[in-house]
């Protein structure tokens, strides 16, 4: 095993009124940049269950599903 770094996007949105416009592609792309910049070997992002458009918009811009992150609140 050894170090890596990794790029973790926590939010990108974009107001609904403005979406289909570029502006979503332009953001991940300076993302994708920033984290090649950073020498980061990966970009990871969580993604909400039945954010059907979020996920499509990732599956487009290259990503793929790498694990599903589980949980119950208990307290």
């Amino acid at each position: 095993m050894y170090p890596i770094k990794v790029f973790h996007l926590d939010d990108l949105c974009v107001d609904e009124k403005y979406r289909k416009q570029g502006i979503g592609k332009a953001l991940y792309q300076k993302v994708v940049e920033t984290a090649k910049e950073n020498d980061c070997y990966e970009i990871t992002l969580n993604v909400w269950p039945g954010n059907d458009a979020a996920l499509k918009f990732y599956e487009k811009m290259g990503m793929k599903t790498r694990s599903v992150f589980m949980e119950k609140i208990i307290k």
